[in-house]
């Protein structure tokens, strides 16, 4: 893989924010040394996070929204269960 030497900047055309009452783009800086920038565009306030903690933080929210959708299926099942014992 090639190696980042400078900062490279690129503009996200489909992901939208919302910043100071108004609908902005999001601009993303990928910096040497593994940190990302993500800042809503026209705008100098910049949020940093560094690769290994973006990569936490995607697993952690997967990991989340699975354990949030076997919670729901359980309880899906369960009211399914209740269901079929009251018609008996």
């Amino acid at each position: 893989m090639t190696e980042l030497k400078k900062k490279v900047v690129r503009r996200d055309d489909a992901s939208f924010v919302r910043d100071r009452g108004k609908l902005r783009r999001v601009v993303i800086t990928l910096y040497p040394g593994g940190t990302i920038g993500l800042r809503p565009e026209k705008t100098r306030q910049e949020e940093i996070i560094t690769v290994a903690g973006a990569y936490h933080a995607a697993v952690k929210a997967r990991v989340m929204k699975e354990q949030a959708e076997k919670r729901a299926a359980k309880a899906a099942k369960k009211k399914q269960h209740k269901l079929g014992k009251a018609r008996s």
